[in-house]
């Protein structure tokens, strides 16, 4: 099931490589609709918690934006599945980690980081899309020392558009409390997103060196 998820990435890798390819350091490499709203979402996904001083995983990082959003106080490693994008982040900021990987391969094992984020990497996702997400999440989980956040299309938003995956956000909300009973879901920034926060406990915070663990 694993290589069955992680090959219908294929579709999606290349499809962001041309983008980045035509379009360079711009918004639409990503296909954000502006800047404006990667911005919003990055403040929304950024308000899991404090993160000066915290290991950050960036899950589809694209460009890199987000290193530049959270600053220098964050020890910052980005990974996609696009090389081209990765190649290009890289140029843009090569200070920063950049990773050419997939959560779900085996042999692909970075972390643990403090806190493990994803910002838009399930609207393309065509082929088995819930069991996709799902995957992912406890991948993304499995990673974390203290907490998870990431963001997807609702369902209750208006107009969904068919060609990309929505998710039901009571539904996502009850998944990832399989996973661990302090989580947040917040849709109250976008009418058509909604982020997820994940916690290992209920105060959000791990001492940094604690070993995860999977409940």
């Amino acid at each position: 099931m694993t290589d069955d998820l992680m090959a219908g990435d294929e579709v999606v890798a290349a499809y962001y490589d041309e983008r980045v390819r035509r379009y360079g350091d711009d918004v639409r490499s990503l296909d954000w609709g502006s800047r404006e709203s990667q911005r919003l979402r990055f403040s929304v996904i950024s308000g899991v918690g404090p993160l000066a001083g915290s290991t950050l995983l960036d899950v589809g990082c694209g460009l890199g934006d987000l290193a530049g959003w959270v600053g220098e106080g964050v020890d910052y490693t980005g990974v996609d599945i696009a090389a081209a994008m990765v190649e290009a982040a890289r140029s843009l900021r090569p200070a920063r980690r950049f990773e050419v990987g997939h959560l779900l391969d085996p042999t692909f094992a970075p972390g643990p980081f403090d806190v493990v984020v994803a910002s838009g990497i399930f609207a393309k996702r065509s082929a088995e899309p819930q069991e996709y997400f799902e995957a992912m999440v406890r991948s993304m989980w499995r990673r974390a020392r203290r907490a998870v956040a990431f963001n997807v299309l609702s369902a209750w938003g208006p107009s969904p558009d068919r060609d990309e995956f929505q998710a039901e956000p009571l539904a996502a909300l009850a998944f990832c409390r399989t996973l661990t009973p302090f989580v947040t879901l917040r849709h109250d920034y976008l009418p058509h997103d909604f982020t997820v926060y994940m916690y290992r406990d209920a105060t959000g915070s791990v001492p940094s060196g604690a070993a995860p663990h999977t409940p």
